[in-house]
């Protein structure tokens, strides 16, 4: 048996737990395990603004924040945008927006900076939505 605890709970929360077991005999551990689960899954990400990025060397602020979607899985930030192709994984949310910043520039580099004749006409688009981000750019 794998290695266990013993918590108190009121007598009015036990009878609220046993009125969510799926079945009588479902344990606890089981039925407290399925609503951690339950409440993990139906809790939409945290979003955050990313207001200033990092092009050629030097920090710009972005015309419009991109919302990045923050989400926490076993003690790792995962920190995404699809709609700029921008993904970081990260012990922490300092760390992880440095990841992002990182991604953008490369992103940058690859799109923008990278010649036009290179480039599939999807990448044509996305290089015109990073353009318009970034003041100045055109």
């Amino acid at each position: 048996m794998p290695d266990t605890s013993s918590i108190k709970i009121s007598t009015e929360l036990k009878y609220q737990l046993n009125s969510l077991k799926v079945h009588p005999r479902e344990t606890y551990n089981d039925l407290i395990g399925r609503l951690v689960s339950h409440a993990r899954e139906s809790q939409p990400p945290t979003q955050i603004p990313l207001i200033y990025v990092r092009v050629r060397g030097e920090i710009r602020e972005l015309a419009d924040p991109i919302m990045l979607c923050v989400e926490i899985e076993d003690r790792e930030y995962i920190l995404y945008n699809h709609a700029y192709r921008l993904l970081a994984v990260a012990p922490d949310l300092r760390e992880g927006l440095m990841e992002i910043t990182a991604e953008f520039e490369t992103n940058w580099e690859d799109f923008v900076e990278r010649d036009e004749s290179d480039l599939t006409d999807g990448a044509l688009q996305f290089r015109r939505k990073l353009l318009l981000l970034v003041h100045g750019e055109s």
